[in-house]
C-alpha cells in the first residue's frame, strides 16, 4: 500500500507540475527588495554587496562565519568534555562544568549566527526598498488623463545636470 501512495504521489507531482511551470518567474537580475534580501538568505552579506554597500556586506559575512565556526568548534567541545566525563564518571567533577560551558558557548555562537543572518536578510531589504525609492529618474515617459482637455497624454521628461 505504502508503494502505491507513493507512486500515486510522485505521478501527481509530474502531471501537476508542467501546469504551474510557466507562473514561476526566478530573475534576480533587477534590482528589487526581494532580490537583495533572497541573496543575503543564500549568503548573508551579499545582499548588502548588492546594495553597494560591500564593507557592510563584509563585516555581516565576517560576523556570521565567525558566529558558525564558533557554534561548530564548542560543540564539538561540549561532546569531547562530555565524553570525557562519562567516562571517569565523576559526578561533581570539572569535566562537566566545562562541558555545561562550552554547550553554552555554543548556543550563544549558534543565536548569534541566526541573529547575524537575519539582520543580513531584513537590512538588504530595508536598504534596497529605500535606495529605490530615493531615486529620481533620469528619464521616463508619463501618459496620463487631462480632466481639463478631456484627453490621453504622452509626456517625456529628462533629467538633465548641469
Amino acid at each position: 500500500m505504502k508503494k502505491i501512495t507513493a507512486l500515486l504521489f510522485i505521478a501527481a507531482l509530474f502531471i501537476n507540475s508542467p501546469a504551474y511551470a510557466e507562473n514561476i518567474d526566478l530573475d534576480f537580475s533587477g534590482v528589487r527588495p526581494v532580490n537583495a534580501s533572497v541573496r543575503s538568505a543564500l549568503m548573508p552579506g551579499w545582499g548588502q554587496g548588492w546594495n553597494n554597500q560591500p564593507v557592510k556586506g563584509w563585516i555581516t559575512f565576517g560576523v556570521f562565519a565567525v558566529s558558525v565556526a564558533g557554534a561548530f568548534y564548542f560543540n564539538a567541545q561540549a561532546y569531547e568534555k562530555y565524553d570525557s566525563y562519562e567516562e571517569k564518571g565523576i559526578v561533581n567533577g570539572k569535566l562537566y562544568n566545562e562541558y555545561e560551558d562550552n554547550r553554552t558557548l555554543s548556543q550563544v555562537f549558534t543565536f548569534a549566527a541566526i541573529g547575524t543572518w537575519l539582520y543580513s536578510v531584513i537590512d538588504a531589504y530595508f536598504v534596497c526598498k529605500k535606495h529605490l525609492a530615493s531615486e529620481t529618474p533620469v528619464s521616463a515617459f508619463k501618459f496620463y488623463y487631462n480632466q481639463e482637455n478631456d484627453g490621453y497624454y504622452l509626456a517625456y521628461g529628462r533629467k538633465i545636470d548641469i
